[in-house]
């Protein structure tokens, strides 16, 4: 019976995905649009332009309230939740590390590290285990200590800004305003490989051990082959209903991608076939990021809400 009862409601989480039927839920709080999120299991964060990060619970029912992080001079670009540790990047060129933690005491104590080193905005980061990898509008990503905030190493190939970077034990994956993609070796920094194809910026990337997945500003989401270093696949209005506005973010996973754009709307896509499912229509201005797992999405925008799309609620 058990079994029976997860594959109904497997059944109906997967319907409730392709068909955009979702619970919607709004955070609000910041002054100006919001330009990063992320989640877990009980809370959410989002980074904005008004230079601070905010932290709600998602156990409780109140839109409002929550935690608010001040310590970054400049708009707060990118962030990245991992259990108790959120790491921060700003547009005052630095990355923060925070402690989360209950009990830890006013919002400037729990900066536990300071990273500097880029000399411009830090626009993306991931965090692995013990490590952070960063990519800025100078141009470089660097590679850094999670604990101490030393840098390690500094990736430099790119000829203009760094707007989205990923990782993995031997590959970082980055995304750059000089319309390519490059495959850098984890532990070497080499250059393994340039992606060229789009037409301007990549704004947004994704990977696993097969493909990347890329968003633009020329509004075109392309699937790379890692090994072939081909791109296998492009998604377009013309080809399936996209977007009509700037691609700011996408994710992916085993079997969908979700874009957010300048259009206002977020996109839901099947990987395999390229189809667009759904798109989900609530913010109010365009949407500038996205955060994705199995039952929700997050997202952010510039009309400085945060929402909470539950797929098992409808």
């Amino acid at each position: 019976k058990q079994w029976y009862q997860r594959r109904v409601r497997g059944y109906k989480l997967q319907q409730n995905w392709l068909t955009g039927n979702c619970y919607v839920r709004t955070f609000e709080g910041h002054t100006q649009g919001i330009t990063c999120v992320q989640f877990d299991d009980y809370r959410i964060v989002s980074g904005s332009s008004d230079k601070t990060i905010k932290v709600w619970s998602t156990r409780s029912n109140t839109p409002w309230g929550g935690l608010t992080l001040r310590g970054h001079s400049g708009t707060v670009r990118c962030l990245h939740l991992n259990n108790n540790q959120l790491v921060s990047g700003s547009s005052d060129c630095t990355i923060k590390v925070w402690d989360l933690a209950e009990g830890v005491g006013w919002s400037r104590s729990r900066c536990t590290v300071t990273m500097v080193g880029h000399s411009h905005t830090v626009r993306c980061l991931q965090v692995g285990i013990g490590v952070v990898v960063s990519g800025s509008y100078d141009h470089t990503l660097k590679k850094w200590r999670l604990d101490t905030g030393e840098c390690l190493a500094t990736l430099r190939g790119h000829l203009a800004a760094v707007l989205s970077v990923q990782f993995d034990s031997s590959k970082i994956v980055s995304g750059s305003c000089d319309n390519t993609i490059k495959v850098w070796s984890f532990d070497t920094g080499e250059c393994l490989a340039t992606l060229s194809g789009h037409n301007n910026a990549v704004t947004c990337i994704h990977f696993d051990h097969s493909r990347i997945v890329s968003g633009s500003l020329d509004t075109q989401i392309k699937v790379w082959d890692i090994k072939s270093e081909r791109c296998i696949q492009t998604l377009d209005w013309a080809s399936a209903e996209g977007h009509t506005g700037v691609v700011r973010c996408l994710q992916a996973d085993t079997w969908r991608i979700v874009s957010a754009a300048d259009d206002k709307t977020l996109k839901v896509w099947s990987l395999e076939s390229g189809k667009r499912l759904v798109t989900l229509r609530e913010h109010t201005d365009g949407v500038t990021c996205l955060q994705l797992n199995d039952l929700k999405i997050e997202s952010g925008s510039y009309d400085k809400t945060v929402k909470l799309w539950d797929f098992t609620k409808s």
